[in-house]
């Protein structure tokens, strides 16, 4: 798939205002045609926000998901008994968040 951003454009997408595409030209250096059945074809511009929401999607999906380390640290601590449980703090948060709920 080949995005190209767009110039000028302000907002996420812009599909040309529902109007279909004249399949007889090629497409511009910023949009992208699809041919669709029938020889038609439509186009999706994509603008600067939405090339940066991607790459920022892009760099989440390569992140991992949870913090290995940490996963050991708390697994030993529970294997060998020195894990402490801080209820006080537990039910401060649990408040605070039934507070925000509200």
């Amino acid at each position: 798939m080949d995005i190209r951003p767009t110039q000028g454009s302000t907002n996420g997408l812009n599909t040309n205002g529902g109007k279909k595409a004249d399949a007889s030209q090629g497409p511009s250096p910023e949009k992208a045609g699809t041919p669709q059945a029938g020889g038609e074809s439509s186009t999706v511009t994509v603008t600067d926000s939405a090339l940066k929401m991607l790459k920022i999607e892009q760099t989440l999906a390569e992140m991992p998901s949870f913090d290995a380390e940490k996963v050991a640290r708390i697994k030993q601590a529970l294997s060998d008994g020195s894990y402490t449980i801080n209820t006080e703090q537990i039910a401060d948060k649990l408040i605070k968040f039934e507070q925000d709920l509200a």
